[in-house]
C-alpha cells in the first residue's frame, strides 16, 4: 500500500477526525447524521494514521509532495 497522503493533508485529516469523534462522544445531538459524522471522523483519522486513502488510490490522486517522498 503506497503512501498517498502528504504531511499537511495528514495533520488536517487527524484534526478533523478527532474533532468529529469528540463531537459525537461529547454529547452532540443524537440523530442519523451523528452516526455519519462519527464514521467519517473515524475514517479520516484512520487514513491520517496509515498515510493511505483508498479513495485517493482509486482516483489515482496523491498529496505527497516531492519533499515528502522520502518516507
Amino acid at each position: 500500500m503506497p503512501r498517498n497522503i502528504g504531511s499537511i493533508d495528514q495533520v488536517i485529516r487527524a484534526m478533523l477526525g478527532l474533532a468529529a469523534v469528540a463531537y459525537v462522544l461529547g454529547g452532540g445531538p443524537y440523530d442519523g447524521s451523528t452516526v455519519i459524522i462519527g464514521l467519517l471522523g473515524i475514517y479520516s483519522f484512520a487514513t491520517a494514521f496509515f498515510l493511505y486513502c483508498p479513495l485517493y488510490g482509486a482516483l489515482g490522486l496523491s498529496t505527497v509532495g516531492r519533499l515528502d517522498r522520502s518516507a
